[in-house]
């Protein structure tokens, strides 16, 4: 069986992959809360020329560690300050967590199921949309596979001891990228694996000199000059707030049944979403060391994000990489088996699931109508696509899979392309305050109670002049000083139009019924 990747084939898929991402990427504005913070953080750091003390608004700013506000620095530095530019890290996380994955696919089942295996990675819903976001969650993906897997590659002796000093040395970015989970998440699946095999001498190969000095000289510098820089405050925000207590409770507000993930992780993996079941029946943990180490790849991981308090869609990207390795070897078996009752059965396992995911994507338009989004029609395309193409696998896979997943890879990637046009003036009507802040042209702006979505925007579209007040008072002292930018939300517009002696005039609106608002007293306009 052989095992290396053929390299035409996986330079077209990386080719594709990063065509796919770059296509209309300016287009779509920093969406939610996170893209224009860490924008700005990033555009502040690179203005500052410091690499050290990451700032929001000239404050330190301790929630995560520096690997992706260096990296968007230089591409802002490069390509300027714009949305494209703040979304390079992801993607070049994105096509190393494809070329990884195909990689370790081929050497753990073979080249054809390691191909198939990053075609899933590569253009399934979940890597392709954060992959296009300005956030940590793909390089932690991305960083944390390649330690994992090289580390995998050599407890089942297919790889060479400088693999271990190279899953370090990717072990030490990942608590770059974003924390201990960089050594949380590798040390939890390799000691799972060393648990179930009793390969305990393994460890002090694992643990030796060599790794320990690699991942010293990638990680420590940064923590040290940090620490060393913020003392207790470091401990306290990052350590304690922004990972133990997103752990072990809500307190930031993003709670989550314990099945939570596999949903996402189904609906994630679409168009490929039927292969994993089949990927599933095809594993014999206790017969096989190479599928017990990739099952507890992705269940460890799995359990561990299920048990935290905070669940977000993002959080659960690592487990991607092995459940696509799954679907891949699941798409070689059925090429390559002979027609036999079980294959027959996984293809149409397969089939269903991907029909009923593919009716589930089609009825968006539907859903948007619902709620009133005058764009709705713009996402029709992308449903009727879904649903031909899961329609067009489900019936040809049990007679054809070669070219049923033919089908399926043109597919992703028309789907990938249809996501791309429709997508950005909806997420930029619904998930963005950009428009809201064209008006105030760097002049400050007061935020009082409007959505944090719509006004956290403005770190990067203000270049950093807004600031949350809490209530009408701060308002009126800042109108007392002369005409105030105030973003406000629709119970604080009112309160504001109902107060005497000030005028209040709408610039702009935004999602939510969100409104920049110029106020101003009465008598200046005498």
């Amino acid at each position: 069986m052989p095992t290396s990747l053929p390299p035409r084939a996986t330079a077209l898929l990386l080719a594709l992959v990063a065509a796919l991402l770059l296509l209309r990427l300016g287009t779509v504005p920093l969406i939610g809360p996170d893209e224009p913070r860490y924008a700005r953080v990033a555009v502040e750091m690179q203005r500052a020329s410091t690499w050290v003390r990451p700032t929001l608004q000239g404050e330190p700013w301790l929630e995560k560690p520096p690997l992706y506000y260096w990296m968007a620095g230089a591409a802002f530095r490069v390509f300027g300050e714009t949305e494209a530019a703040a979304r390079l890290p992801s993607i070049a996380a994105l096509l190393l967590l494809t070329g990884a994955t195909a990689l370790f696919g081929a050497r753990l089942y073979g080249s054809a199921a390691g191909l198939h295996a990053g075609f899933v990675a590569g253009t399934a819903l979940l890597p392709f949309a954060y992959g296009r976001a300005a956030t940590m969650d793909m390089l932690l993906a991305a960083t944390v596979t390649v330690a994992i897997g090289l580390l995998g590659l050599r407890l089942l002796g297919i790889a060479g001891r400088t693999a271990v000093v190279a899953a370090a040395t990717a072990a030490g970015l990942a608590t770059l990228a974003k924390g201990p989970l960089g050594l949380l998440l590798p040390g939890l699946v390799i000691g799972g694996y060393l648990l179930t095999t009793r390969e305990w001498r393994s460890l002090r190969e694992l643990l030796a000199p060599g790794a320990l000095v690699a991942l010293g000289i990638v990680a420590v510098p940064w923590y040290a000059a940090i620490l060393r820089d913020q003392g207790e405050r470091f401990v306290s925000v990052f350590l304690l707030n922004h990972n133990l207590e997103r752990f072990t409770s809500t307190i930031h507000n993003h709670p989550g049944p314990f099945w939570y993930y596999l949903p996402v992780l189904l609906a994630g993996l679409f168009p490929w979403s039927g292969l994993a079941v089949p990927g599933f029946l095809c594993l014999t943990p206790r017969a096989s060391l190479t599928d017990r180490f990739v099952l507890l790849w992705l269940a460890l991981p799995l359990v561990f994000f299920s048990l935290a308090g905070s669940k977000l869609p993002g959080y659960v990207l690592p487990c991607v990489p092995p459940l696509a390795i799954l679907s891949g070897r699941a798409a070689d078996r059925l090429v390559s088996d002979p027609a036999t009752p079980q294959r027959w059965l996984q293809a149409r396992i397969a089939g269903l699931v991907g029909l009923v995911l593919g009716a589930l994507v089609a009825a968006a338009p539907a859903l948007l109508f619902r709620d009133q989004e005058p764009l709705w029609r713009s996402a029709i395309p992308l449903g009727v696509w879904s649903l031909v193409i899961a329609f067009l696998f489900s019936r040809r896979v049990g007679l054809d899979a070669a070219g049923a997943l033919a089908t399926l890879r043109v597919g992703a990637a028309g789907l990938l392309v249809l996501i791309a046009l429709a997508a950005p003036p909806i997420l930029a009507r619904i998930e963005s305050g950009r428009d809201l802040f064209l008006p105030a042209a760097g002049r400050e702006v007061l935020a009082w109670g409007a959505w944090r979505t719509a006004w956290m925007a403005g770190y990067f579209y203000n270049d950093g002049r807004v600031r949350e007040v809490s209530g009408a008072g701060d308002v009126l002292s800042a109108v007392d000083a002369g005409p105030a930018l105030v973003l406000a939300g629709p119970g604080e517009r009112r309160r504001l139009e109902a107060m005497g002696g000030i005028q209040v005039r709408q610039l702009a609106s935004g999602p939510r019924q969100n409104a920049l608002l110029r106020v101003e007293r009465r008598a200046e306009l005498e």
